[in-house]
């Protein structure tokens, strides 16, 4: 029986032959990643296992991505300053407020490459699989990880989801996202899973609606997930590796799947999640005219130069609701610095947006905080009472371009209106 990608992945870096489904083995990862908020958490298990040093320093990435700023009266600018002394005594690579995602930095500096093994704190870090990286969540073992420069896993279950069609003007690849949670989440088809999005879909899409898709998998019940190393990948992954190692795995042709199923892109519309659950997606039409308070466009799902061309496509000669809040987040200072000079930002400010500092500001409820009884829609990841504020509040979840007709409209829109129209608001 032939191995899939994910088991490959595996292989190499546990350094055998072949692995199985739900094996327990030991690796050594090719790199390690934290964030800001859970450092103090890392940073005491360490102090109090007597451990000053890290095996491999070179392979510890340190992002501050949940606090971009060290506001008055948080304990954030500690955090900052700590993480930023322990890199610079152990040689760790560390980026501060500002740079973005972790997510993202990962995939820009040359992290994320085909073939390799990435330890992280968070799933969603699964966006690196874009260009055939394996991303898994170790929470606290990321300590274990840095010190030792291994630790052990589980081997995911390989499961397939074939991607065909190509969407249409007006549908988002978050849409697509919002759909598979909505089948997936209540079942345990994807529990312990890698899923790997193959088809001929796939070539239709984008780096970033691929990344979008990789990040939103871990909602719909996977640990994980990758998509194949084209040539548009290949391409992009060979310019930020620099010259680092890397190897591109495909699935042997008698490869098992433990579940498969099939999409076609050209059927998706444009989708909105209703809170409190993630398996709430129902067409935007269904919720259309409920009235807003804010809008959100940001998070490892949604706030890359397709997403922001999106809304910028919605909001260019129109002006947001007098009544709603939207703040706009770049997901690193690379594509910030893109969107200035394609003039999206300009379009961003003269439509009533706020654009903040790259990192995850409104998705975890840093900034944009909701007041009892207010209602967001946004790109973020989750939609749980009290996300955002307070418990009373109300977050709706869709892509950029439902979330940018809805800021104009000042209620849940469908951007395929606005767009239809074609007229500019004076």
């Amino acid at each position: 029986m032939g191995q899939t990608i994910v088991q490959k992945i595996v292989a190499r870096a546990a350094g055998l032959q072949r692995v199985e489904p739900g094996e327990y083995v030991n690796v050594t990862p090719d790199y390690t990643c934290c964030q800001d908020i859970s450092w103090p958490a890392r940073k005491k298990i360490m102090q109090d296992a007597g451990v000053d040093r890290l095996a491999r320093p070179d392979k510890l990435v340190m992002v501050v991505d949940h606090t971009t700023s060290a506001g008055m009266g948080t304990v954030y600018h500690r955090n900052h300053g700590e993480m930023r002394r322990f890199a610079e005594a152990t040689g760790a690579n560390f980026y501060g407020p500002g740079s973005g995602l972790r997510h993202q930095v990962l995939i820009e500096e040359g992290y994320a490459r085909p073939g390799l093994l990435v330890f992280t704190d968070e799933p969603n870090i699964a966006s690196i699989g874009v260009v055939g990286a394996l991303n898994l969540a170790m929470s606290t073992e990321v300590v274990v990880t840095s010190v030792l420069n291994e630790n052990w896993m589980v081997v995911p279950r390989p499961v397939r989801i074939t991607l065909t069609g190509q969407l249409r003007p007006g549908a988002d690849i978050r849409d697509l996202a919002q759909l598979i949670i909505r089948d997936f989440a209540r079942t345990d088809h994807l529990s312990q899973a890698c899923v790997q999005y193959d088809g001929p879909g796939v070539a239709s899409l984008s780096l970033d609606e691929r990344q979008a898709l990789l990040a939103c998998t871990y909602h719909a019940g996977a640990d994980t997930a990758l998509m194949p190393v084209d040539a548009l990948a290949l391409r992009y992954a060979e310019v930020r590796a620099g010259g680092r190692f890397f190897e591109v795995f495909a699935d042997d042709p008698d490869a098992v799947f433990h579940h498969e199923a099939v999409y076609d892109l050209s059927e998706v519309e444009p989708m909105v999640t209703e809170p409190p659950e993630l398996f709430g997606a129902v067409s935007v039409g269904a919720v259309s005219g409920r009235r807003i308070d804010q809008a959100a466009i940001a998070s490892c799902a949604s706030a890359r130069m397709d997403d922001l061309r999106a809304a910028a496509a919605v909001l260019n000669g129109r002006r947001i609701a007098p009544h709603v809040t939207m703040y706009i987040t770049p997901a690193s200072r690379e594509i910030y610095a893109e969107a200035g000079r394609e003039g999206l930002l300009s379009i961003f400010a003269e439509a009533g947006a706020t654009v903040l500092a790259p990192g995850c500001t409104t998705c975890w409820g840093y900034e944009g905080f909701l007041n009892d009884g207010e209602v967001s829609i946004t790109t973020q990841q989750m939609n749980y009472n009290g996300r955002n504020g307070s418990r009373s509040a109300s977050v709706y979840l869709a892509g950029p371009a439902v979330v940018a007709a809805s800021a104009v409209a000042g209620a849940i829109a469908d951007p395929r209106d606005l767009l239809a129209k074609g007229e500019r608001a004076a």
